[in-house]
């Protein structure tokens, strides 16, 4: 005779509990986390070791979480893509350093849905664009939410066309230095890694006016490059993005 062991309670060392709800066999019962988090088919060996895990258990920052689902985090020993940008995104989010070293993550959170790794990873093979990168500031500007409304993919060279350096320019408007030999404002834009000179200013404004009217049409030209290949959403947001004087 089978003895039912339903109902019986093992404790981590954490605290965390888990119950034996259902006993069929020793190698097939079912038992329910403290959290509410059900697993089944599970062994009662493993169940007195403390070794069946809750999927549901934050692991990464106390928030990320692998979850229950198809989607693995490796596959034959190799990373999987989607998990190797599930935590890159959570490190840029909780990663205290380095949020103290890159400014444009401050702040930054990510949607408690995508601290579930299955939805993340959903929603990245949904939308992936091939050799395209995850970004959260085109649809939005200035947006600091990780999530499926907010982010879309974009290749290296759009996402490298909306950064500020913010920190490397100093104290002048974007896009603006000065040229202390004729004492005149110089603005320049980048184009392609190759800086572009537009001029020498008398006005920090009118050096700014001059960078914002190029990169406003550098933007849309590089937009119209991969039309095809984007959203129609991130499409629009680039077409009509505007520099502004703060930025």
């Amino acid at each position: 005779m089978i003895k039912d062991r339903t109902g019986e309670i093992y404790t981590f060392s954490d605290g965390r509990t888990m119950t034996i709800i259902e006993y069929i066999t020793n190698k097939n019962m079912k038992v329910m986390f403290n959290d509410g988090t059900v697993v089944d088919n599970c062994y009662y060996a493993g169940f007195l070791k403390g070794d069946i895990k809750n999927n549901n258990t934050p692991i990464i920052y106390g928030v990320g979480y692998f979850g229950y689902g198809p989607y693995a985090s490796k596959i034959k020993g190799i990373t999987t893509l989607p998990y190797s940008r599930w935590k890159n995104i959570l490190n840029r989010c909780y990663r205290e350093d380095r949020q103290q070293k890159q400014i444009s993550y401050e702040l930054c959170f990510m949607n408690p849905e995508w601290h579930n790794y299955q939805v993340f990873a959903k929603w990245f093979e949904e939308n992936y664009i091939n050799g395209f990168e995850i970004d959260k500031d085109i649809l939005f500007k200035g947006n600091k939410v990780y999530s499926a409304e907010t982010c879309c993919f974009v290749s290296s060279e759009i996402n490298k066309l909306l950064t500020n350096r913010k920190i490397k320019r100093g104290s002048f408007l974007i896009g603006v230095s000065y040229y202390k030999k004729i004492k005149k404002y110089m603005s320049c834009i980048h184009i392609n890694g190759v800086q572009k000179h537009l001029g020498y200013f008398y006005t920090e404004k009118e050096a700014f006016d001059a960078y914002k009217t190029a990169k406003e049409q550098n933007i849309k030209d590089v937009a119209d490059k991969f039309k095809d290949e984007i959203t129609p959403e991130c499409y629009d947001a680039l077409i009509n993005w505007t520099i502004d004087i703060n930025d």
